[in-house]
C-alpha cells in the first residue's frame, strides 16, 4: 500500500491502462475529493496517450440537499477547465425517509448507468479507494456476510451490463488528497459523511482505534483480496457443477441432486445463488441465510420435496433432479407496448428484437392461457418456465411466441426474435453488494 506522494508521481498508466482501448469511459465525480482526484488522474492518462477513451464527466444531484445543485455546477466548471465532456444528472421524486444511503446509491447509479449508456459508454468508473475497500469489508463482517461479501470492491465488475472499474482501490484517501491539492481543485464536504445516521460515517470515527488494534487499512484491504481470492476458487467450482446443468430455451434449469449434495457447502450455497440470479432475471442473488435454508431443504433426504419460492424462483425436487423456474410473484412480469420496434433485455433473461407494421402490440409473459395453446411446442418444457417466457400480443390475442417456436403470421408483417441469456447469466460470477 503506497503512502501519500506528490501528485506528479503516481503512474497513471498503471492506474488506468487496462481501460485503454475502450472507446468512451464514464467518470462518476460528486465533487469531494476523492472523485476530483478521478477526474484529475483520469485526465492525465488520457493526455499522456496519442490516442484512447473519450472521457465523459457524469455528476448526481440526489435532491436530498439544497446545496448539491452548486455543487454538480462546480463539477462542470472544473470538468470545463480540463476540456472534459460533462452532463449533470437529477433525481426525481421524493426524498427517501428510510434506508437513505441504499436510496440515494440506487438512484445515483441508475441515472449514471442512463447517462454512461447514451453516451455510448460500458465503462463507469467510480473513485474507490483503499480506505473505502477496509470500510466496506468491516461493514460486511458487521453484516455476518459470507465470502463473496467478505470479498468486499473488486477492480472491475458489471452491472445492468456496465462495466464499473475502480482504478484507485490501491491508494489511500490521503495520495487522493494531495492529488487535488496539487491541481488547485477545491473539494466539497458531503455532510452525509459526518452524520451518525448513516453505519459508514459512524464507523469511521471507530478506524483510528481499530488501528491501534492491528486492523488498520493496508491489513483490512489484504484480507479482503484473501477472501477475493478464496471467492474466485470457489467459482472455478461452481463452474465446473455448472456446466452439468441443463437449460432449456424457456431459461429453465435442471440440475441432479446428487451432484450438488456431494460438493461441499460453500460451493452448493454459491451454485444455487448463480441459478436463482440467472433464472430469477435479478441483479442480486438471495440473501445467505435463505440459501442455506434452501439448500438444506433441497439437498437432504429422499424423494420429492414440495415446491418453494426464493427470489422469482420457483425450485422443486422431482425425480432425482432440481427444478428452478421462473415465477410470475406478486409484482408480474413485465409488459411491454410496442410500436413500430423494439430492441433490449426482457426480464432480464431474454434478449428481444422486434420490427413490426402492427401498432398496438404487446411484448408480456406467455401466460397459461398462452401456454395450454402452445403446449406441445416444448417437449418435457416445465409449465411455469414457459408461462413466464415472453410472447407478442395484439389486445388479448396471442400474436407470436418465438420462442416456443411459433412466429406471426406472415399477414402481420412482423420480425421478432427472442433469445434467452439465463446460460450467460449462469457464468457471471458477479457477487452480492458489489458496489
Amino acid at each position: 500500500m503506497r503512502a501519500a506522494e506528490p501528485a506528479g508521481d503516481l503512474e497513471v498508466a498503471g492506474l488506468f491502462g487496462r481501460w485503454a482501448t475502450e472507446p468512451v469511459i464514464a467518470l462518476a465525480v460528486s465533487g469531494g475529493a476523492d472523485s476530483l482526484a478521478l477526474m484529475s488522474l483520469a485526465h492525465r492518462w488520457r493526455q499522456s496517450l496519442d490516442t484512447g477513451p473519450r472521457l465523459v464527466v457524469l455528476s448526481v444531484d440526489h435532491g436530498l440537499r439544497p446545496e448539491a445543485a452548486t455543487e454538480v455546477a462546480a463539477v462542470g466548471t472544473a470538468a470545463a477547465k480540463l476540456g472534459l465532456a460533462f452532463q449533470a444528472l437529477r433525481g426525481t421524486g421524493s426524498a427517501p425517509t428510510s434506508d437513505i444511503e441504499a436510496a440515494a446509491r440506487d438512484l445515483r447509479y441508475g441515472l449514471l448507468f442512463a447517462a454512461a449508456r447514451a453516451e455510448g459508454a460500458t465503462v463507469l468508473m467510480t473513485a474507490h479507494h483503499a480506505d473505502d475497500q477496509a470500510e466496506t469489508l468491516l461493514l460486511r463482517m458487521a453484516r455476518g456476510s459470507g465470502v463473496y461479501g467478505l470479498a468486499a470492491m473488486a477492480a472491475e465488475s458489471r452491472r445492468e451490463e456496465m462495466r464499473i472499474a475502480r482504478p484507485l482501490l490501491g491508494l489511500r484517501r490521503v495520495d487522493l488528497a494531495a492529488v487535488v491539492a496539487a491541481s488547485g481543485l477545491t473539494p466539497v464536504s458531503d455532510p452525509h459523511n459526518e452524520d451518525s445516521r448513516f453505519a459508514r460515517a459512524r464507523l469511521r470515527r471507530v478506524m483510528p482505534a481499530l488501528a491501534g488494534e492491528g486492523l488498520d487499512t493496508p491489513t483490512l484491504v489484504a484480507t479482503a483480496a484473501r477472501f477475493r481470492r478464496a471467492a474466485s476458487a470457489l467459482d472455478d467450482y461452481a463452474d465446473r457443477l455448472l456446466q452439468s446443468a441443463k437449460v432449456d430455451v424457456t431459461g429453465a434449469v435442471r440440475l441432479e441432486v446428487a451432484r450438488l449434495a456431494a460438493e461441499p457447502e460453500e460451493t452448493r450455497l454459491r451454485v444455487l445463488a448463480r441459478i436463482l440470479r440467472a433464472v430469477g432475471g435479478a441483479i442480486y442473488g438471495p440473501r445467505l441465510d435463505s440459501l442455506v435454508e434452501l439448500a438444506s431443504a433441497m439437498t437432504s433426504g429422499v424423494g420429492t420435496v414440495p415446491a418453494r419460492t426464493l427470489a422469482g424462483v420457483t425450485i422443486e425436487r422431482r425425480k432425482g433432479e432440481l427444478r428452478f423456474q421462473r415465477e410470475a410473484g406478486r409484482a408480474g412480469l413485465p409488459e411491454i407496448h410496442v410500436a413500430g420496434a423494439f430492441e433490449g433485455v426482457w426480464d432480464g433473461r431474454f434478449i428481444v428484437r422486434i420490427v413490426a407494421a402492427e401498432a398496438r402490440l404487446r411484448l408480456a409473459p406467455l401466460g397459461d392461457a398462452g401456454r395450454r395453446s402452445l403446449g406441445a411446442c416444448l417437449e418435457d418444457g416445465l409449465p411455469r418456465a414457459m408461462e413466464a417466457s415472453p410472447a407478442l400480443f395484439q389486445d388479448d390475442r396471442l400474436i407470436a411466441a418465438p420462442i416456443l417456436g411459433f412466429q406471426a403470421a406472415p399477414e402481420h408483417n412482423i420480425r421478432a426474435e427472442m433469445r434467452s441469456i439465463v446460460p450467460l447469466r449462469l457464468l457471471d460470477r458477479r457477487r452480492i453488494d458489489d458496489l
